[in-house]
């Protein structure tokens, strides 16, 4: 009899335990059961604003997309309904909530439609090489700012690098020579547009015009670069950059001084001459440039530099130049702000003049 009872209150203590892990494993299944899922027909989609993606949200393994609540995360603006569409690059997250359970994010991004002018206004970099020794020089400078004030003007920036001569250039930094070898360079002045094509400063005007052109027409911008100044007896400089599409880039900065003065050989007589867009320093790490690395389409990069004036320096007359190379090492684009409290935010192109 007590055996009986004691076998019995042992077989209801087993069952109650076996109820009880049922339960816990039971708890654990419906948790997963009714996580809300959030998915969305693809990942990607063109930023033209025609373009559509369409999201579904399911609790439990029942569509509950119209009951449930799309948000996006950046801004907090709640979808009216289950599709997105978008005129603007770059990244979005979203998430959906359904009463208290809230989904995973996912993420979208919004790319350039093909063929899509370039936002960004395209600037030229002109490169002289040049030297107080060279005879020729003076002559082709003139032709050169001729050239940019007649027909780029705001459009191609230009920089002088000095290199070794006799006798020998106050001006010089090492850079040029480096530069003047890795552009192959035999004479002198001689022009390297956007790091990529050559010109001599002798050639005719429409040669010297089909080099720029070049750039302008087969080298579009695909990012834009700001860039700004903050001085109180050193400057410090941020450089930005925003890319149009997913790209590598690299930033090249360096300080550049107009009115020097200094005797040039002019046509074989040397005279009192008046310096400008000389380049005095490199700032980045190398003439390759700093790495910016991968910036994806409609994202932004920065870099801050510190910058101590060089004995010599007139801070009122140095400029900084900021050029942002593509991953082949040509210049897709840049800026210029002054040394002294100087800024240049992004130049967008008036798009309601283009006609695509």
């Amino acid at each position: 009899m007590y055996i009986n009872v004691y076998k019995i209150l042992l077989l209801v203590c087993m069952c109650g335990i076996g109820i009880f892990w049922i339960s816990c494993s039971g708890n654990s299944d419906d948790s997963e059961e009714t996580e809300v899922l959030l998915n969305v027909s693809k990942n990607t989609l063109i930023a033209d604003g025609k373009d559509v993606i369409t999201f579904t949200v399911t609790h439990a393994g029942v569509d509950i997309t119209a009951d449930a609540v799309i948000r996006s995360v950046m801004d907090g603006q709640i979808l009216d309904g289950s599709t997105f569409s978008t005129s603007k690059v770059g990244m979005y997250a979203f998430e959906a909530s359904y009463g208290k359970y809230v989904s995973k994010l996912i993420t979208v991004i919004a790319r350039e439609a093909p063929g899509t002018p370039s936002k960004f206004v395209r600037r030229i970099c002109a490169m002289e090489f040049t030297g107080t020794w060279c005879a020729m020089c003076p002559a082709g400078m003139t032709r050169l700012n001729y050239l940019i004030s007649s027909s780029y003007e705001g459009i191609v920036y230009m920089m002088a690098f000095h290199v070794n001569g006799s006798p020998a250039d106050p001006m010089v930094i090492d850079q040029s020579s480096i530069l003047s070898n890795k552009f192959g360079l035999s004479a002198y002045p001689s022009c390297v547009v956007d790091m990529r094509g050559k010109m001599g400063l002798s050639e005719n005007y429409d040669v010297m015009r089909s080099v720029f052109n070049e750039s302008l027409d087969n080298y579009p911008a695909h990012c834009g670069v700001g860039i700004q100044s903050q001085y109180d007896g050193q400057a410090t400089v941020t450089v930005k950059v925003k890319s149009e599409k997913d790209a590598e880039y690299r930033l090249i900065l360096y300080a550049v001084e107009d009115g020097l003065k200094y005797q040039q050989n002019d046509g074989g007589i040397y005279r009192d001459y008046t310096h400008n867009h000389v380049v005095r320093k490199l700032l980045s790490a190398s003439v390759d440039g700093d790495k910016l690395g991968q910036i994806a389409a409609g994202m932004e990069k920065g870099i801050e530099y510190t910058v101590i004036m060089d004995e010599g320096w007139k801070a009122e007359n140095i400029s900084f130049y900021a050029l942002v190379t593509d991953k082949n090492g040509y210049v897709n684009n840049l800026a210029v702000c002054k040394a002294i409290n100087g800024d240049t935010d992004y130049e967008y192109v008036n798009l309601s003049l283009i006609h695509i």
